[in-house]
């Protein structure tokens, strides 16, 4: 009997121990299609300038709802995973308190020369981003 209750209690902690770190990842969010999407942190290693996948971080927005902008979600053609290369969008003229929600509006801004946009090989990182997004506002 006091053998079981031993078994039980290590194999209690077992769980606990292997469902913590689970628990403690570190969630977020980003856009993609003018859709919120969920996204948490994972080590991985990803050497500098080796993210595939273009992402945007914002550098000076005036809006507090702004996250970083992915131009690819799951389920897009030419998605990889989450293996993201890094941008440094940087408002220069125009809006900044402009809400952007999609790599084809971030574009469209940086075309317009209202945002620059800068490659940070040195941040590329891997976070997978989860699916069943969310509508924005």
């Amino acid at each position: 009997m006091g053998r079981r209750i031993v078994a039980l209690a290590l194999s209690g902690l077992a769980v606990v121990g292997v469902a913590a770190p689970v628990a403690a990842r570190d969630f977020g969010a980003v856009y993609a299609n003018d859709l919120e999407y969920r996204v948490f942190g994972n080590k991985a290693n990803v050497p500098d300038g080796t993210g595939t996948d273009p992402l945007a971080t914002f550098t000076n927005s005036a809006n507090a709802q702004q996250q970083g902008v992915a131009e690819f979600a799951p389920g897009s053609i030419g998605h990889h995973g989450g293996r993201w290369a890094i941008y440094r969008a940087t408002w220069i003229a125009g809006d900044s308190t402009e809400l952007i929600t999609s790599w084809s509006e971030l574009q469209a801004e940086v075309q317009r020369r209202n945002i620059m946009l800068v490659r940070d090989a040195a941040a590329d990182f891997r976070c997978p981003v989860l699916g069943d997004p969310s509508p924005i506002g």
